[in-house]
């Protein structure tokens, strides 16, 4: 016959993270669906990810190589301002000592006015280089030192209190050599950030700013000497170490300004300028080369040559081509900038879109399988047992009343609602099942009780003859076998009723006064085989007469049990108790025991929930036992005994007890 296991309703059911065992016992955890789903996207995610980290990673880098750039850059023309300064304080200074101060133009005039334009382009440009890189500052750590001498020199100067002139020419020679000693370290440090920019447009605007400021002091130096040597002088130009000088700072010149026309190319072509290159460099060339030979030269033209315009100037054309850097430098910076946000919102628009495509695809999958999943665990543990427990448990003779079926839905139409259409299936196979297996039970139930009342009616009329034989029966030893007979005939009697206990047939209301629990007993051991071996100690107590044929047969199948599973010499005790919530019969054999699984099936099977068609035929008695306590919520169970054998309890609710029980004897022995 089918039977629900009783375990399904009170089993917990796990969609994610549940525990599988495997068939050698280890346990294993189960992955939820959405994580496999993830980890087979995982790997191509993961690639492509990696792939626009590694190019962004790379634009970073082409970021930060950017900047640098730029800061190399804006360095190369970053002193461009304090040079200007210390030029301009070196040549007031040159013309203020030898007392040509408003004879000869100068760009600033004055100690106070030179010397506040030299102390505030140092002070930016070095909070400049204290900004810049490690680089920047290894670079012009020479040339800022140098400018610790600036304030002893000023001092010299300002102690120098010889009348302004001519004659101071040698002192002023010293100090303009002063000055120039600072300024040119930083020709050399801006020609090493120059070398060390990579960008070739800015490598080029770096080393024009450093050939251009380089060409300015070389005009300025090759003017003041010309000047001084060929009309402040004796004998104007006419001293090998003159004609020298004046030769090598023209030659210097006309190599710079070969240099600034060769690379005043690219995005500098339009700062080619042909007076400034051509025009005014070879005419200053030209009047120093004949200041060299004729010793002197003309002040007003030679004055008119060098007096040009700032923008017209290499000065000029140094910030021209500073600004063309910065702009560079700053449009270089920008765009990898730009690339490196382009690629970093790339990447977050393909994580993004990842994570949804991710996201869409779980849902549509995973969705349908949790609500699948959580209908059939529901339909598991809850619908088909409460249907097939409905199936079965249809009293015999009653009508069988199939319970709806409530399908399982699914959202989706392919393989998931496929699988959804073969659950409804199984669930109908199974309540199918259940029909036929109850109608099976009926049958079975039906012969059953058939049977049983065939033999209770002809062991019924066997009981009366032999009754009647024993009344008119003088002989003893006959006498003897017509009681043995009886009792056999009894206990056949017992059979045939427990035939009818399987069936379900409600028991007959044969009595409705209270019955002691001592006369029950005894009536259970008439019933018994073996009965002389058992031993009672029962107090006072009675229970309701509808019950006492039933609770009779009850004891009269555990109290075989007891004699038949002990050996021939032990007694088998059956004891009573009232307690405070009713009256326990305990039933003690001596015996072999029973090990821990076989006391949990016996268990199983006197609660009265489990079919007798599922265990072998000599449990049947446990099955009789089982059914006859639910009938009357008695409770019986099966322990180990403390020293050996089976102890079987019985245990009485108040509500089958009678209120006024008759008076009995305490304790008695059968026999």
């Amino acid at each position: 016959m089918f039977e629900v296991d009783p375990g399904l309703g009170g089993r917990s059911h796990q969609l994610e993270g549940e525990v599988v065992v495997s068939p050698e016992g280890r346990q294993k955890p189960r992955i939820a669906i959405r994580h496999k789903l993830g980890a087979a996207m995982l790997v191509p995610v993961a690639i492509l990810t990696l792939v626009v980290v590694v190019e962004s990673a790379q634009v970073t880098g082409d970021a930060a190589r950017a900047r640098r750039q730029s800061e190399l850059a804006a360095a190369t023309d970053g002193p461009g301002g304090l040079l200007r300064s210390l030029q301009d304080e070196r040549n007031w200074v040159a013309v203020e000592l030898i007392g040509q101060g408003g004879l000869v133009l100068v760009d600033v005039e004055g100690y106070d006015e030179t010397r506040q334009k030299t102390d505030e382009a140092m002070e930016g440009f070095a909070a400049l280089v204290a900004g810049g890189s490690d680089e920047t500052k290894e670079a012009y750590r020479p040339a800022l030192a140098g400018l610790d001498g600036l304030a002893a020199l000023r001092a010299e100067i300002d102690a120098f209190d010889a009348p302004r002139t001519i004659d101071n020419a040698e002192f002023g020679n010293e100090m303009f050599e002063g000055y120039t000693a600072m300024i040119t370290p930083f020709f050399d440090a801006v020609d090493t950030i120059a070398a060390s920019v990579d960008d070739p447009d800015l490598r080029r605007g770096a080393g024009l700013i450093a050939t251009s400021s380089e060409q300015v002091e070389v005009v300025g130096n090759l003017v003041r000497r010309t000047l001084v040597y060929s009309l402040l002088t004796d004998g104007g130009v006419d001293t090998p170490q003159e004609i020298y000088e004046l030769s090598d700072l023209a030659e210097r010149l006309k190599r710079n300004e070969a240099l600034l026309e060769v690379h005043t190319t690219g995005v500098y072509r339009g700062e080619w300028d042909k007076e400034l290159f051509r025009v005014f460099t070879w005419k200053l060339v030209v009047y120093v080369n004949g200041a060299i030979d004729t010793g002197t030269v003309d002040l007003e033209a030679f004055l008119d040559i060098v007096t040009v315009p700032t923008e017209r100037s290499y000065f000029g054309y140094r910030q021209r081509v500073g600004g063309i850097v910065q702009a560079q430098a700053d449009e270089l910076e920008a765009d990898a900038a730009t690339r490196q946000r382009l690629w970093l919102a790339l990447l977050g628009v393909i994580v993004a879109l990842t994570a949804g495509i991710v996201w869409v695809t779980t849902r549509s999958i995973v969705r349908p399988l949790t609500s699948l999943a959580r209908q059939t665990a529901d339909m598991a543990h809850h619908r088909l047992p409460a249907a097939l427990s409905e199936v079965l448990r249809t009293p015999v003779g009653d009508d069988l009343s199939v319970p709806p079926k409530e399908p399982i839905q699914a959202a989706s139409h392919g393989e998931i609602g496929r699988l959804a259409t073969a659950l409804n299936r199984v669930q109908d196979s199974a309540i199918d099942l259940a029909v036929g297996q109850a109608v099976l039970r009926r049958n079975l139930a039906d012969a059953l009780v058939n049977l049983g009342r065939r033999n209770q009616n002809l062991l019924l009329r066997q009981l009366a003859l032999i009754t009647d034989l024993e009344r008119d029966e003088a002989d003893p030893g006959a006498l003897t076998n017509l009681f043995q007979l009886d009792h056999l005939a009894t206990r056949m009697r017992r059979n045939a009723e427990s035939l009818l206990v399987l069936g379900e047939l409600p028991a007959p209301q044969a009595r409705t006064q209270p019955a002691a629990i001592a006369h029950i007993v005894q009536a259970a051991l008439g019933e018994v085989e073996d009965f002389p071996r058992v031993q009672m100690d029962l107090e006072p107590g009675a229970v309701q007469g509808g019950i006492s044929g039933d609770l009779a047969h009850l004891l009269a199948e555990l109290v075989e049990n007891a004699l038949v599973f002990s050996p021939p010499q032990q007694a088998v005790h059956v004891r009573g108790l009232r307690g405070p919530t009713g009256y326990r019969l305990t039933i003690v054999d001596a015996g072999l025991g029973m090990s821990a699984e076989d006391l949990a099936a016996a268990n199983r099977r006197l609660a009265g929930t489990e079919s007798f068609t599922v265990a072998p035929s000599k449990y049947l008695g446990h099955y009789v036992s089982g059914n006859l306590a639910r009938r009357h919520g008695i409770a019986v169970r099966l322990d180990d005994s403390p020293f050996h054998g089976v102890t079987a309890t019985v245990d009485l609710p108040e509500a089958v007890l009678a209120p006024d029980a008759p008076p009995t004897a305490g304790h008695r022995e059968a026999g």
